[in-house]
């Protein structure tokens, strides 16, 4: 039976450290991903780098190889460069409405983005599925908060009444108001 240790003595030194480069690379990331840019700052901040250094130290082979070897030292060092985090964007808002005209796309506060009366909208928008929606909703969440909704296909007419809370209209040209 060969013993394990004379085997690995007889290797190069180069094969059993082959886990010192994965194992800085792994630093590296570590390091590099630890380093960012401030988040309060909202302008981009030259890139962060980070160096890492891994030091192994393998024992001499055992006294009854043939030809002991010293010990070895592998330092590997590796430099990681992150880019800055990109700046966060603001969630999209509907277009307030203009004068009479509610867009066709959005959630709308009755009395403070669009005031109760009837409006019309030609239907759909072009390029769509061909089906517009719109809802009149007591401001709750779910199905139970819906006061009245449709999806149509044509023309349509609604009337958005003082005691609503939210309009919502969904792939609908802009909705005019007619009285």
């Amino acid at each position: 039976m060969s013993n394990p240790v004379q085997n690995d003595s007889k290797r190069p030194v180069y094969r059993r450290v082959r886990f010192v480069a994965p194992a800085a690379l792994i630093v590296g990331i570590a390091v590099g991903a630890a380093g960012g840019a401030d988040k309060k700052n909202s302008t981009p901040a030259a890139a962060p780098t980070a160096t890492a250094t891994a030091t192994v130290t393998l024992p001499a082979a055992a006294a009854k190889a043939p030809a002991p070897l010293p010990a070895a030292t592998v330092t590997a060092t590796m430099t990681v460069t992150a880019e800055a985090p990109a700046a966060p964007v603001a969630p999209s808002t509907p277009d307030k409405p203009k004068g009479d005209t509610i867009g066709g796309d959005g959630s709308y506060e009755v009395g403070v983005d669009v005031q109760p009366g009837t409006y019309k909208s030609k239907g759909p928008k072009a390029g769509g599925i061909g089906i517009c929606y719109w809802e009149r909703n007591n401001g709750g969440d779910g199905v139970g908060s819906i006061i009245a909704n449709d999806n149509v296909q044509g023309p349509a007419t609604i009337t958005i009444k003082s005691g609503d809370k939210i309009f919502k209209t969904t792939a609908c040209q802009d909705w005019v108001k007619t009285g």
